[in-house]
């Protein structure tokens, strides 16, 4: 007899099984970073198929591949029909690499090479270091084991030693690091070309900018704006190809420096996205205050962050993702809305306010 109970249910609030989908979230986790290492979604963006045709397509031998793909299905990230495959609408905008204006497979590759991270999170825990995560972001050469996060290390957790370890080493681990950002970013950088009022703006920079994607959404929906991209001088080259891939590259500039060592470009507005979480609370502090000293009269930084609740009872991914950069990072940690302003008054900002952008994204805003 056929399952006619289509829906899978929450269980009550008293079953165990409120505790097993805890404990099991994971599995949802794998199945996905699966999916992207396998290259499911570029496949199936070249063509859809079906169950076999996958099979050979992608070289899956194992049993369960029917069950992987349906539970994919299951996720809402792929379609099936008449037994052919496809992905949704969600994965063909967000998982197909050759939409890099809006592809986030990037970042998933940086997940799934970084899972293993977490599988020491006891032993972070115990002696405060941190899990040297540097080899997850190459997106080729060495072990197997290192690339997939299978040999992470504990190595020195104070707030001197260097957070990003070897990201910057190699051109591969550029590479890999950029587009993860850019991945991470694009939910963040899209509201935000929306939220904000652009309109009396002639000048954005990006502080920590990646592959300019912040300023690739926000140029690319305001014709009138010029943005300048701040980072390692090692990121111009990515910087470069994606804001010219996108259309934006002739009102798109690359500035090379150490924001630690070097005055930060002036522009109406800085925006620092998933910056300040990497660092101790001195750092956090000594980086807004060199962002109102570089802002004219009038101009505004913009910090967007997965922010944590003032509270610190409900936005679980904010505390999660504080809770992993305390894993891979010299000294940082996420923080609150409430916090943000805090710093922002004593630098001497005024009008704070904190708006939410996307999903677990929300952005601070103060004017000089």
């Amino acid at each position: 007899m056929a399952d006619h109970h289509t829906t899978e249910h929450e269980p009550t609030a008293d079953s165990p099984h409120a505790l097993i989908d805890i404990a099991v979230a994971f599995w949802k986790s794998k199945v996905l970073l699966s999916a992207v290492e396998l290259g499911v979604f570029t496949a199936l963006a070249e063509e859809p198929g079906t169950l076999d045709e996958l099979r050979k397509r992608l070289g899956i031998a194992g049993r369960g591949a029917a069950d992987f793909l349906d539970a994919l299905v299951s996720l809402g990230v792929l379609e099936r029909e008449d037994g052919v495959y496809r992905n949704s609408a969600l994965a063909a905008r967000h998982l197909d690499p050759a939409r890099p204006a809006t592809d986030i497979s990037g970042y998933l590759e940086f997940l799934n090479a970084g899972f293993g991270w977490w599988a020491r999170m006891a032993d972070g825990l115990r002696g405060g270091g941190r899990l040297d995560f540097s080899t997850a972001l190459a997106t080729a050469g060495g072990e197997e084991d290192d690339r997939r996060g299978g040999a992470a290390r504990l190595v020195d957790g104070d707030t001197q030693s260097d957070t990003f370890g070897e990201a910057f080493a190699t051109p591969e681990q550029v590479r890999g690091f950029l587009r993860a950002m850019t991945g991470y970013s694009m939910g963040a950088n899209q509201a935000l070309a929306e939220a904000h009022d652009w309109g009396p703006v002639g000048t954005v920079a990006d502080i920590g900018c990646a592959e300019g994607a912040l300023l690739v959404q926000v140029l690319g929906r305001h014709p009138h704006l010029r943005g300048i991209g701040f980072d390692l001088p090692s990121v111009g080259p990515g910087f470069t190809e994606h804001t010219r891939s996108a259309g934006v590259g002739d009102r798109a500039e690359f500035a090379g420096g150490d924001f630690f060592a070097e005055p930060l470009p002036t522009a109406d507005v800085l925006v620092m996205g998933h910056v300040l979480h990497d660092w101790d609370l001195d750092t956090k502090k000594t980086l807004i205050r060199k962002a109102y000293e570089a802002l004219p009269t009038g101009g505004s930084l913009i910090l967007y962050e997965s922010l944590i609740d003032d509270d610190r009872r409900r936005r679980t991914t904010g505390l999660l993702i504080s809770l992993n950069v305390s894993l891979v990072s010299a000294g940082g940690l996420g923080y609150t809305g409430a916090e943000a302003r805090e710093w922002l008054t004593d630098a001497g900002f005024r009008d704070i306010v904190v708006t939410h952008l996307d999903g677990p994204e929300y952005m601070v805003v103060g004017v000089k």
